[in-house]
């Protein structure tokens, strides 16, 4: 039922999408504002396309802390940390610090776990009630291994998530090769792996212009695509929302939901938000000859693969404090080499495509910031690399949050 109330959604990615359904579901007039023709044409459309409900960790860990000062300096081909970065950077890295400790670390996860939950919840609800088509994949996720060390640590996080109700365990080598047999085409030897049976996979930017068109035909959302937002202002009544051409649009409530630039849009009005770009690789190649069809994270080489209908999609690398999207060549070319070294035959590295590279919206805590700012502007953003896992749940809070504001 329509309610009268308006809203503008600034950004089209899974998170952005996901909030305008969310609200138009609960009576809102909808609008979507995008500077890319298409939904998830940025962050959303580069990503692992994996649904890692049981996974969803905190970034900040002991271990990582441990490494920080070899990755400031240009350690790691993986993970790298940038000495630079925008404003407020060392800030940022300051809290990012204190969330590494254990504590804080453990905390964060388990708020983690817990939105992905609701996020799990939501989409089965959504799907029951309109399936979308986007290659869903319902084989469950391996997290491997290497070393003995690495199966202790996974081993003290099974058991915090699985009190919290999430279904995962533990397995050895031979056991991970009895779920998912291209392992045992592995570069190199691994001591076990994390295995949760319900996790799921599939095409994130299919399921946004699935969901997309399923809230245009129900619900009357409409997308503007080409437009880039300049400014937000509140007013007393409604917020105001101009274009980079001047046209000013009116509203009852704006959401920022543009992932590591809602900073910038937010920062006029008094708002800081937490938020630093994490610049991140993905390329596809076609199936090789023993292609998992589990979804795999290799959390040595933080890589992850998802078969994706005839190809395998592989993402991973992660620069910290970097604000490019360029493809940069010899950071790709490490990355193929580095999946080759995790599955050979996986994927038919020699034949993979040009790679993709975008910007994942960190916060220092690794949760997403979802909240009313005023009565009449919100934020949705910062869900780093767990965006699609995370999007449907931070949907629900911040249509929550809206009913709650009026």
């Amino acid at each position: 039922m329509r309610t009268g109330r308006t809203a503008i959604v600034i950004g089209g990615g899974v998170v952005g999408v996901t909030s305008a359904h969310a609200l138009a579901r609960d009576g809102w007039s909808v609008r979507i504002l995008d500077r890319c023709e298409r939904p998830a044409e940025g962050a959303s459309q580069g990503n692992g396309g994996q649904l890692s409900y049981g996974y969803a960790s905190a970034g900040g860990t002991p271990a990582l802390l441990r490494q920080m000062p070899g990755l400031l300096f240009g350690a790691g081909d993986a993970f790298r940390m940038s000495l630079l970065g925008r404003d407020g950077y060392w800030r940022w890295l300051a809290r990012f610090v204190r969330e590494c400790l254990p504590a804080a670390s453990r905390r964060n996860t388990l708020a983690l776990v817990q939105l992905a939950e609701e996020s799990r919840a939501a989409m089965e609800h959504l799907l029951s009630q309109h399936p979308i088509e986007f290659g869903l994949e319902r084989a469950g996720k391996l997290v491997i291994l290497p070393d003995d060390p690495a199966v202790r640590a996974a081993r003290n996080s099974v058991e915090a998530k699985r009190a919290a109700g999430v279904d995962l365990k533990v397995i050895n080598a031979k056991e991970a090769c009895e779920v998912e047999p291209a392992l045992r085409t592995t570069g190199a030897p691994f001591a076990g792996a994390t295995y949760i049976p319900g996790d799921n996979s599939g095409d994130c930017a299919r399921f946004c212009e699935g969901l997309l068109g399923y809230s245009q035909a129900e619900y009357g959302t409409e997308f503007r695509a080409g437009v880039s937002v300049e400014r937000i202002e509140s007013k007393r009544v409604g917020a105001l929302v101009t274009l980079d051409g001047g046209e000013v649009l009116e509203c009852d409530l704006a959401v920022v939901a543009t992932g590591e630039a809602a900073r910038e849009l937010l920062a006029p009005l008094g708002h800081a938000i937490p938020i630093q770009p994490m610049k991140g690789y993905s390329f596809t190649a076609p199936l090789g000859q023993h292609a998992p069809l589990v979804a795999i994270s290799d959390i040595d080489r933080r890589l992850v693969f998802t078969h994706r209908g005839d190809r395998m999609l592989v993402a991973g690398i992660a620069e910290l404090g970097r604000v490019d999207t360029r493809v940069d060549q010899v950071r790709l070319e490490a990355m193929i080499a580095a999946a080759r070294a995790s599955l050979p035959e996986a994927a038919l590295y020699d034949e993979a495509d040009g790679g993709w590279a975008g910007l994942r919206p960190m916060t220092p805590d690794s949760q997403p910031i979802t909240r009313m700012l005023e009565p009449n502007i919100a934020v949705n953003a910062g869900h780093g690399m767990l965006g699609w896992t995370l999007a449907m749940g931070s949907a629900e809070r911040l249509a929550a949050a809206a009913r709650d504001a009026v």
